[in-house]
């Protein structure tokens, strides 16, 4: 069970870099695999360090307190992300054509991130995974399984999605990311009642 929580986890927190790198790559931006990484790090230690903090308020908490509100917080992310994206998806009813996407692809250079747009990408990613990390602590979740699944899922997601992104055959994933996100936050929450 500790596998799959940290598993869940791990997706969860990470379809964000799913996302960008799918952007990235529509747009011809190539993460070269030190960017990965040093990105992948920097999410890493923002979550290692609302894990940590979620460790230290569990003790402060009554009994059994700190896993019922860490999971009704990791429910309540996911009711979140999927309300949040219900607006965007009845904007987003227009079918965009093959054409489209080609066009527009076609029309941009390839290029590569600089420093400056790594780094804000990291702590914009980091930032987004602190309070999943907090909740998934308070739920018992333990660190080295977490931090493990994320930093593996952050930086295959990144990969995947960059080389995905250029193949124009998932340009739906950058909208569909927030349900598929509180689904799995709902249901981590929702295993760690038991």
């Amino acid at each position: 069970m500790l596998l799959i929580s940290s598993l869940l986890f791990g997706i969860a927190s990470s379809l964000d870099a799913l996302l960008v790198g799918i952007s990235l790559g529509l747009r011809k931006i190539q993460i070269f695999l030190w960017q990965n990484l040093l990105i992948s790090l920097v999410t890493l230690s923002g979550t290692c360090l609302s894990i940590a903090v979620g460790e230290k308020l569990v003790p402060l908490l009554p009994m059994s307190v700190g896993s019922y509100a860490g999971s009704i917080v990791l429910i309540l992310l996911g009711i979140y992300y999927i309300l949040k994206w219900i607006p965007g998806f009845i904007r987003q009813r227009r079918k965009i054509s093959p054409n489209e996407i080609i066009q527009a692809c076609h029309t941009e250079k390839k290029t590569s991130l600089k420093m400056p747009e790594v780094l804000l990408l990291s702590f914009s990613l980091s930032a987004n995974n602190m309070g999943m990390g907090l909740a998934a602590s308070m739920t018992g979740l333990p660190l080295l399984p977490a931090a493990a699944a994320t930093v593996f899922c952050s930086i295959l997601f990144l990969f995947l999605g960059n080389r995905l992104g250029k193949t124009h055959l998932l340009l739906f994933l950058r909208h569909q990311a927030d349900p598929i996100s509180g689904i799995l936050l709902i249901g981590l929450g929702i295993s760690q009642f038991f």
